[in-house]
């Protein structure tokens, strides 16, 4: 899967720095709404995110990680599997600033050892589509949070994922789509999870899962600060 991500890196990076008004501009808001629907939704999800670190994982060219580094976190940890896209997503945190509290490492996120570390926010956008093992994969960004998580998770609306699920096995990759029984289900082996569901309608549909922890959320309701 790196490897697809290695060649294409141009193609991703493309949705957030194509000039506005330009022709992929405008193919890319009119093709691939819900990449831009779903960041739109976890910048509102981490809205209050001054002081707060983040752990992105699946951090592409680094615009969500390096948003959230703008408005405040005091840390952003990106991991991705491709060694390009976190060339670019440096290059990016340095160009805007934000390098010394934006970090992007190459790794697998499944077997990356983050010792005793947590963070107040984990987010993966675009990743569970490639995820085979769903459960275990979310059971451990859910050990690594303290306050919220946020996830996408995409679901099977032919013909646009007959031809992207085509697309991809012919660079050797396989897709998974998520019906929403499988995403209620997801989120109900979360334990001690408050957890509701932003739905994106449209040939790309897909459900933007948020995840709190039940103490984080009473602790904020009780004003106690964030850790």
């Amino acid at each position: 899967m790196s490897d697809y991500f290695e060649t294409h890196r141009s193609d991703w990076d493309g949705i957030y720095s194509a000039p506005p008004g330009s022709l992929r501009f405008r193919l890319n808001r009119r093709f691939r709404r819900a990449v831009w629907r779903r960041m739109a939704l976890a910048l509102e999800e981490f809205r209050v995110v001054e002081g707060r670190s983040v752990l992105e994982i699946g951090s592409g060219a680094g615009e969500l990680s390096i948003r959230l580094a703008e408005r405040g976190a005091r840390r952003v940890l990106g991991v991705d599997a491709a060694g390009e896209m976190v060339r670019v997503a440096r290059a990016h945190a340095e160009r805007r600033g934000v390098a010394d509290r934006c970090e992007f490492i190459q790794a697998d996120f499944s077997s990356r050892d983050f010792g005793a570390e947590k963070f107040d926010y984990v987010v993966a956008l675009g990743v569970f589509d490639y995820v085979s093992d769903a459960p275990a994969f979310l059971s451990r960004m859910w050990r690594l949070t303290r306050e919220r998580l946020v996830i996408s998770l995409p679901h099977a609306v032919p013909p646009r994922s007959w031809l992207r699920r085509a697309w991809h096995r012919w660079h050797g990759n396989r897709l998974h789509y998520f019906t929403t029984a499988q995403v209620r289900s997801l989120a109900a082996a979360l334990p001690a999870a408050e957890v509701r569901v932003h739905a994106i309608p449209g040939s790309d549909r897909t459900d933007v899962l948020v995840c709190d922890v039940a103490s984080a959320v009473g602790a904020r309701t009780l004003g106690a600060p964030s850790r």
